[in-house]
């Protein structure tokens, strides 16, 4: 892979990070709040909502370090779906952490 294939590479996941950052959004928050599923473990008392995120990012952390290890047993989400995810949650955490700020 030379320079620009890697940046057009990245153009690609980018994209469909956000693509696919939209879509979930629309199945699991509402429009006056984005951040409703990592809300709701607030809400509930478990914890607050950026460690309620995190801990969907080691979730795939996790699920980094098996699958760079063996073979996946789930078949319909590869290791690229995975970091696809973790770096859609660490946006998420930054939105999050920008909409806190006075």
């Amino acid at each position: 892979m030379d320079r620009k294939q890697f940046t057009e590479y990245l153009e690609d996941f980018f994209k469909k990070g956000l693509d696919l950052v939209r879509a979930k959004n629309m199945d699991y928050a509402s429009e006056g709040d984005p951040f409703r599923n990592f809300n709701l473990a607030q809400t509930m008392g478990v914890t607050d909502s950026k460690t309620a995120l995190m801990v969907r990012m080691c979730d795939k952390v996790s699920r980094i370090a098996t699958l760079l290890k063996q073979e996946r047993t789930v078949q319909d989400e590869t290791i690229h779906d995975t970091l696809q995810d973790l770096s859609n949650y660490a946006a998420i955490l930054s939105a999050m952490i920008s909409n806190e700020k006075p």
